[in-house]
């Protein structure tokens, strides 16, 4: 595959991922504020406290073979046999794995409400044990079909399972079956969703059990070394949630879920691109191309720089009108933490592209110890703060934690790998956003939309015609031709 078409692959790749991140994100849009209309700041707050503990124990869970997966299937995608018997059998161990986890947090439901001191807490989370087996088995079919790197079917099962949600919970919620039905809905969707992969799954796997227990050692071990790191970064996640659950009251973990939603918005491209760097990067690792490495780092963190600021700024400026025309008025408490959190989660993105580039190369010890240091860091500062400021204390505490987990990933960038970010294009970038922001406030008093428009139109003119190359600006003029063309629909 020439350079251009392994390009072109990549874009349309990212394209299919960030079509359905875009829906995906829709659906959730419209499901948070039905939950929010629906069941208020409580409501929402026992539903969040439900999906990130299911969350953390699916992870730790899983140990690591999802990701292991997707780097083996990248690489021995030409081996038939190898690959069929590698996803057989980690499928297999999924579906087992789930039913142990799943019968072990219907045993612990009670134990975990007591912790954070909300007896709702417990029956949601029996609940939720009946998804464990679906979600790890479909979960294995769905990693593959990324391995392999068939968009197509990745984003539509994702949006299949988003889709199959919203209707369920909004089914469930107009009978009255409350955060209960919520649950129940997130439930079945899952169920359904694995039952379609494993038909389309059939297109690209014969189910074929062999060198079991080579497979899944090797699988594990690989696993072994990033369920750490992702179970640090699972609660670095979501520690700021889960400490304003322990600290105060169901009701600010539903203002603060708000917020944190919508700055998360932010990461919409860069997981999408990362999503298609993860085996891509493994694969050109395996190939020791470390130059086009080297350029997908550059140009993806560049790319995303320029999308994130454009949409973390328009949020900052529109916040209060965002979240009361979307989840109505009660919610504005969370717009200060919404404004911080931006800060933050726009910091973070723009190496999100990358965030499994350590993990591609084999040198997870590194995800691990840039995990742990931003969470030991977000920990205390959460303690810290959250007990005196609230969900103003947690949006600061997970802003700095963000803010140290990048220049500790730089740091092993250019020290493990040699890779640098053009400091010169960031020192430009980081202008442009205090002029745009300045001009913002300075042409407030004249009207709130007027400045807002100027800020944005200026940021977008720079962006194009300095901070984007002509290389850059030929590839997306293509990108856009072939689309327009029906080229994406086919690759």
């Amino acid at each position: 595959m020439r350079i251009t078409e392994t390009k072109k692959k990549f874009a349309f790749d990212v394209g299919w991922v960030f079509i359905s991140s875009v829906v995906v994100l829709i659906l959730h849009f419209f499901q948070s504020p039905i939950v929010a209309r629906y069941l208020g700041p409580d409501g929402l707050g026992l539903l969040s406290m439900t999906l990130i503990i299911m969350d953390i124990i699916g992870l730790v869970a899983g140990f690591g073979i999802g990701d292991a997966l997707v780097k083996y299937v990248a690489e021995y995608k030409k081996q038939k046999d190898r690959l069929y018997s590698l996803v057989s059998d980690a499928f297999i161990t999924m579906l087992i794995i789930g039913v142990i986890t799943g019968t072990t947090l219907f045993v612990c439901a009670d134990i975990i409400a007591n912790m954070f001191n909300m007896p709702r807490l417990s029956l949601l989370l029996k609940i939720s044990a009946l998804m464990f087996p679906f979600s790890f088995a479909g979960g294995t079919l769905i990693v593959f079909l990324n391995g392999i790197r068939e968009m197509r079917y990745y984003a539509f099962l994702r949006i299949f399972q988003a889709s199959l949600v919203l209707a369920f919970i909004i089914a469930f919620l107009m009978v009255g079956l409350g955060v209960e039905g919520a649950v129940l809905g997130t439930i079945l969707a899952i169920i359904i969703t694995t039952n379609v992969a494993m038909v389309i799954i059939r297109r690209f796997v014969q189910f074929k059990i062999s060198e079991y227990k080579k497979n899944i050692k090797m699988l594990a071990s690989f696993g072994s070394r990033i369920v750490g790191a992702n179970m640090i970064s699972q609660i670095y996640y979501n520690i700021d949630t889960l400490m304003i659950g322990y600290f105060l009251t169901s009701i600010e973990v539903g203002y603060y879920s708000v917020a944190i939603s919508l700055s998360r918005f932010f990461w919409l491209v860069p997981r999408a691109m990362g999503t298609v760097a993860y085996p891509a990067i493994s694969e050109y690792w395996a190939k020791n191309d470390i130059q086009a490495i080297s350029k997908l780092v550059d140009k993806s963190t560049k790319y995303s720089a320029c999308m994130l600021i454009f949409a973390g700024m328009f949020v900052v400026f529109f916040a209060g009108d965002i979240i009361a025309f979307v989840f109505t008025p009660e919610f504005l408490p969370a717009v200060l933490p919404l404004a911080i959190l931006i800060i933050g989660t726009v910091t973070s993105g723009v190496l999100r592209p990358i965030g499994a580039i350590f993990t591609s190369v084999g040198k997870v010890n590194l995800t691990l110890k840039i995990s742990a240091i931003g969470a030991v860091g977000d920990v205390l500062l959460n303690i810290a703060l959250i007990p005196t400021y609230g969900i103003i204390g947690a949006a600061t505490a997970t802003t700095a934690s963000y803010a140290l987990n990048v220049f500790i990933t730089i740091f092993f960038l250019r020290r493990a790998l040699a890779i640098k970010l053009d400091t010169a294009w960031f020192t430009k970038m980081t202008t442009l956003i205090g002029t745009s922001v300045m001009i913002f406030y300075g042409l407030d008093f004249i009207n709130h939309y007027f400045s807002a428009a100027i800020a944005l139109i200026l940021y977008t003119i720079i962006v194009i015609k300095y901070l984007l190359t002509e290389e850059d600006r030929d590839y997306f003029v293509s990108i856009i031709k072939h689309t327009l063309r029906g080229d994406f629909m086919k690759v």
